[in-house]
């Protein structure tokens, strides 16, 4: 994707099991390339990037019409789809949005947090806010 919109760049996110996904602080690194981040932190590549949720994700199972399944770990393509989700949901509130005006939004109104890793800080963000988002781009909030 970077070859063809190098400013649209993201990442996935993940969390512990059990963390409530509605606070920003359970975010963490998904758990595929934590270990990476988490060694080099400062590293140029993870810099602006937009996070959106890949792993500890719940969703109805091929087993039957009543049994939901846990996915622990994800990828980009969990990321991807909820970002595409969230540029729908704008356009709903913005008929007029353009890509580049949605990820602009986007990483302003994203939260950035502080998590301890071996007893020092990491800067994780942004992370999108889909409320804050939305409210940044309604008409309505002008």
């Amino acid at each position: 994707m970077e070859d063809i919109h190098p400013l649209r760049r993201f990442h996935a996110l993940g969390r512990w099991p059990l963390a409530d996904p509605n606070r920003f602080a359970a975010c963490r690194p998904a758990l595929w390339w934590a270990d990476d981040f988490q060694s080099n932190p400062d590293d140029p590549w993870y810099s602006n990037r937009l996070l959106a949720p890949s792993d500890s994700r719940v969703t109805a199972s091929p087993t039957g019409a009543t049994d939901y399944v846990f996915y622990r770990q994800g990828g980009w393509s969990w990321t991807i789809p909820y970002i595409a989700g969230m540029y729908a949901l704008a356009a709903q509130v913005n008929p007029s949005i353009t890509p580049g005006r949605f990820w602009t939004s986007a990483l302003k109104t994203g939260r950035t947090i502080q998590y301890p890793y071996e007893g020092t800080p990491i800067r994780l963000g942004p992370i999108l806010d889909p409320v804050l988002l939305i409210k940044k781009l309604s008409p309505r909030s002008k």
